[in-house]
């Protein structure tokens, strides 16, 4: 059981989901009864569970959870005769890049921590990337899109970024709704989100628009009417909304609000969250974004997972509950593959991981030159109702 488990549901065990991941992820057998408890591995997870990024953090510290629990009911980590449990502890972040910062530091005084969950936004994460590797402690990141300057040996993430995503959504949207004049409208204090606005931009010659309208705003602002009139008098065709969700359901509430009915697109499947329509009341229709998993049709093992874990936590599934989930896997893969509990060796086995997750998510890592994940999957998707969509 994790620090931020919950009691009461230790029925729901690995069971048909260990079966469909088997072949790429096995683990000990269980111990036996009356055996002490073993040693624990601890992982520390850095995540925004308050402000404009918590609807990421926290399905993100959800779906480590049940990770944790899966692969400490299925027997532990045998790393070199000695069988250990994962233990993590989750701590807020706030959306704030220096608190971030604190937090990874306690992380690495701690001898009994081996790695770190990077946050779900770009704010803690791109923060955190440099300071990882002075501080020589394996972290991976569990939905951050924005770029990386510089790269160490010690940073990951699983999920795909921007510079995958956002293109293959330009690629379909565009075509599909005749766009040929393009608005963007960004947080510029979030680099996931500058770099979604900077994607777009970049993608005007190749897709044949013209960007009429590039309106920046900042994190928690309220009136977005300055920005709303320059689109409007822009005359869009279509409007890129580089928003994180607590910020994003504001936005485009105030969009429809001024009479722009044109397609909206945004990214890291934040329009498929039920926490944008109902932010919207339902404005989100027929808008367009990305998803990691086809969620809506998942296979057997990411059915299992969905369902428990939409059964356990109150708020819904999405990309982001799994983005938690395989990054624990992959740091379990990796400390499986080291040998033993300790952070050079974690590191090391990470730079050269390639593993397809009990949920069926290729991970490949080939750092140097980048943590990023070689093999993401990409789903485009048009929202249709009420955490439903349609595949683009």
């Amino acid at each position: 059981m994790t620090k931020d488990a919950k009691p009461g549901i230790g029925r729901r065990r690995l069971g048909g989901l260990a079966a469909a991941g088997a072949a790429t992820f096995t683990l000990a057998a269980p111990p036996r009864i009356g055996r002490a408890q073993p040693p624990a591995i601890r992982i520390g997870n850095t995540q925004a569970l308050t402000g404009p990024s918590a609807a990421y953090g926290i399905r993100a510290r959800d779906g480590a959870i049940l990770a944790l629990e899966d692969v400490n009911n299925a027997g532990g980590l045998n790393l070199g005769g000695t069988t250990y449990r994962l233990d993590m502890s989750s701590e807020d972040m706030a959306n704030d890049a220096r608190q971030a910062l604190t937090l990874l530091r306690q992380w690495a005084t701690d001898a009994a921590v081996l790695a770190v969950l990077g946050p779900s936004n770009s704010v803690g994460f791109v923060a955190m990337v440099p300071a990882a590797g002075q501080l020589r402690i394996p972290m991976v990141g569990t939905g951050s899109g924005a770029p990386i300057r510089e790269w160490n040996p010690y940073s990951y993430r699983v999920n795909p970024v921007s510079s995958i995503a956002v293109p293959q959504v330009l690629r379909k949207v565009v075509p599909a709704e005749k766009v040929r004049r393009m608005a963007v409208i960004y947080d510029q204090t979030q680099d996931a989100q500058l770099g979604d606005a900077e994607v777009t931009r970049s993608m005007a010659r190749e897709l044949n628009y013209e960007v009429v309208a590039y309106e920046a705003f900042r994190a928690n602002d309220q009136d977005f009417s300055p920005q709303i009139a320059k689109i409007r008098s822009a005359r869009p065709d279509a409007i890129y909304v580089a928003a994180a969700t607590g910020d994003g359901v504001k936005v485009v509430s105030q969009i429809r609000e001024a009479g722009i009915e044109k397609p909206l697109m945004t990214g890291f499947g934040s329009f498929e969250d039920p926490v944008y329509w109902d932010g919207t009341r339902g404005q989100v229709r027929g808008c367009y974004t990305w998803l990691a998993q086809d969620l809506r049709a998942p296979s057997p093992a990411l059915k299992s997972f969905l369902d428990r874990y939409n059964a356990r936590f109150p708020q819904e599934a999405t990309s982001f509950s799994t983005y938690g989930y395989d990054a624990i896997i992959a740091i379990a893969e990796g400390l499986k593959k080291a040998g033993r509990a300790d952070r050079q060796a974690l590191q090391a086995a990470l730079g050269s991981l390639d593993i397809t997750t009990p949920l069926g998510t290729r991970v490949t890592f080939r750092n140097p030159p980048d943590g990023n994940n070689q093999n993401p999957s990409v789903v485009v998707i048009k929202i249709t109702g009420r955490g439903a969509y349609q595949t683009v």
